[in-house]
């Protein structure tokens, strides 16, 4: 039987068995305090209370061993596009602008000479002009400020006897340099024994510029004049023009 509390003094307090049990057992405590403590920090990065790993996020991929960082940028398909299409219109820009140089080159002239041409004494089969770069050694006569200079093949097809003269002209209609005269009997000429001659001006153009404006007909065409005399020691005034035909711009 539970005492009774003293009338007499009702705010007596009970006596210590009569209070509850408020702290746990230390046992108790710490197992509590335990899963507690698990379930608060109890996450995917620290294992479980069984010793099994956490499984990993499900947003992480595992990275291969040997993987590596790329230093080089990395494009998305429509920047790919971009590129692409950036790249072709370059190519065609470049293709574009050769044809226009290429077309501005010429090595064809106008007026062509048809061959053979026939004068009083002579056939003259074919004459190929051209530019070439003077040779100090071997083209006396030349002007020192001369760099490059008009020249031609003559070939005969048949001739009595006679002389050609040939002069060089100049854009302006001038004639330039020194003319150059060459006999010929029996289809050859007198000077090579041959049916075929070079000859070339003693003046023309200064330097590489020059000719590369007259390559893109930049300029008006040089022209290569033959006339053909009396004999083989014929006077000046007897010389009558037989050919005349522009200098190509083609080079040797």
């Amino acid at each position: 039987m539970e005492p009774n509390r003293d009338k007499e003094n009702p705010e007596q307090p009970l006596p210590d068995r009569e209070k509850p049990d408020l702290v746990p057992e230390d046992g108790q405590n710490t197992t509590d305090a335990d899963q507690t403590g698990s379930e608060q920090h109890d996450s995917p990065d620290r294992p479980r209370d069984d010793g099994q790993p956490a499984p990993p996020p499900p947003d992480a991929s595992p990275e291969p061993a040997n993987s590596k960082k790329s230093i080089l940028p990395v494009y998305s398909r429509r920047e790919l596009a971009w590129l692409g299409a950036l790249g072709i219109a370059l190519l065609l820009i470049s293709i574009l602008s050769l044809r226009l140089f290429f077309r501005d080159v010429n090595t064809t002239t106008p007026d062509e000479v048809n061959f053979p041409v026939e004068g009083t004494n002579v056939v003259v089969k074919k004459a190929e002009t051209f530019w070439r770069k003077v040779d100090r050694e071997k083209d006396s006569g030349v002007q020192l400020t001369t760099q490059f200079i008009p020249a031609a093949d003559i070939t005969l097809k048949s001739s009595k006897s006679g002389s050609l003269r040939f002069f060089f002209e100049s854009p302006e209609g001038e004639r330039v340099g020194d003319p150059v005269t060459l006999t010929f009997s029996n289809g050859k000429f007198d000077g090579s024994g041959d049916a075929a001659a070079s000859i070339h001006a003693t003046g023309g153009l200064e330097d590489l510029g020059d000719y590369n404006e007259y390559l893109t007909e930049k300029v008006h065409f040089w022209y290569l004049i033959i006339t053909e005399g009396a004999g083989l020691e014929a006077e000046g005034s007897s010389y009558e023009q037989i050919i005349r035909m522009p200098i190509s711009p083609k080079r040797r």
